[in-house]
């Protein structure tokens, strides 16, 4: 069967409110030589698409406006430099940096994994921006280490499930903050050695006794996307040598607590990182070195997706509006081909 000219694709009228997304048609994309077209079964709903959404975080030149960073479904075109490598029914999971949203997406082949034994395209949905995210957070910027004391903000979002599971894995103890006692019991289920409820008031001191108890200064390595409001607790935490990894800033950008006395006194390293716009050789090296490592943890049963809920394409509105309530335990997946 012919692939089709067009396809069905989540658009927007204009940057807004949820009310701005809509189903609508677009042309099924024109895959290049060192690219393979995927037929979509399901995507993941990450902040950054909320961002784009409202105009606050445009796609990379070159990249598609339709919203979307991760999707899985089964390869229908392979371009002549992928022949040997993939092959047209292949079910993969994939990542890119727009036009997940869609019936089809174009992926360069770099950005391609084969989906494990075992893990249905829902769950595949969920792996790609997600826990590439946490890996380059904490294995590419962050350097973890085994015995590392590492602290993971905003633990029960979908980055964060993910990488308190791959800190675990990496043999490191992980604190997290959370926002709610359901989260808090959540992020231990998944390996959590502390956890503390945000909203019960200023957390620092709980997490630093934490730290002495198991005979440190301060934590490691601390993974993080709260950015403004958690800038002067964060510095009060960390230990000599820390390494403190922000990824997104959902309070603020602006970092005007920041002391440089307490960066030289504790002799930090503080870096700063995203993956949407990193060039396509980083994200292939990147995906090896997770597909080698990390990926085999999913057919044992040391890494688990967390699917909190699916929605139909159709559905997206409720997705996008349950992700910023902040309900969220894990991923928001939508289906685009029911997964049989």
């Amino acid at each position: 069967m012919s692939t089709p000219t067009k396809m069905k694709a989540v658009l927007l009228k204009d940057f807004g409110d949820f009310e701005k997304m809509y189903i609508g048609e677009a042309s099924v994309p024109k895959i290049k030589d060192d690219e393979v077209l995927v037929k979509v079964h399901a995507f993941g709903v990450n902040r950054a698409d909320t961002m784009q959404r409202k105009g606050q975080y445009p796609p990379p030149p070159g990249v598609t406006d339709i919203m979307g960073l991760e999707a899985s479904g089964e390869i229908v075109e392979v371009g002549s430099e992928a022949v040997g490598k993939w092959q047209s029914g292949d079910k993969v999971m994939v990542l890119v940096a727009g036009g997940g949203y869609a019936e089809y997406v174009a992926v360069h082949t770099g950005s391609v994994m084969k989906i494990p034994d075992g893990i249905s395209m829902i769950d595949a949905a969920g792996i790609p921006e997600t826990f590439l995210t946490a890996y380059q957070g904490l294995r590419f910027v962050g350097h973890i280490k085994k015995h590392d004391l590492v602290l993971i903000h905003a633990g029960a979002s979908g980055v964060g499930t993910a990488a308190i599971q791959l800190a675990k894995l990496f043999g490191a103890k992980v604190a997290t903050t959370a926002g709610s006692n359901e989260k808090i019991a959540y992020c231990k289920k998944l390996g959590a050695d502390k956890a503390v409820n945000y909203k019960h008031g200023p957390w620092a001191g709980t997490m630093k006794e934490f730290a002495r108890e198991l005979n440190k200064d301060g934590f490691d390595l601390i993974y993080e996307s709260i950015g403004k409001d958690y800038v002067e607790a964060n510095q009060d935490v960390i230990g000599i040598d820390g390494r403190w990894v922000v990824y997104s800033a959902q309070s603020g950008a602006s970092a005007d607590k920041l002391s440089l006395a307490v960066l030289m006194r504790k002799r930090l390293t503080l870096s700063g990182t995203v993956l949407r716009a990193r060039p396509i050789d980083y994200k292939t090296s990147l995906v090896k070195e997770f597909d080698d490592e990390a990926l085999p943890a999913f057919v044992d049963g040391r890494l688990k997706v967390i699917i909190d809920k699916t929605w139909p394409m159709e559905k997206i509105i409720d997705a996008h509006k349950y992700m910023e309530d902040n309900l969220t335990m894990g991923k928001i997946v939508i289906t685009v081909i029911s997964d049989k």
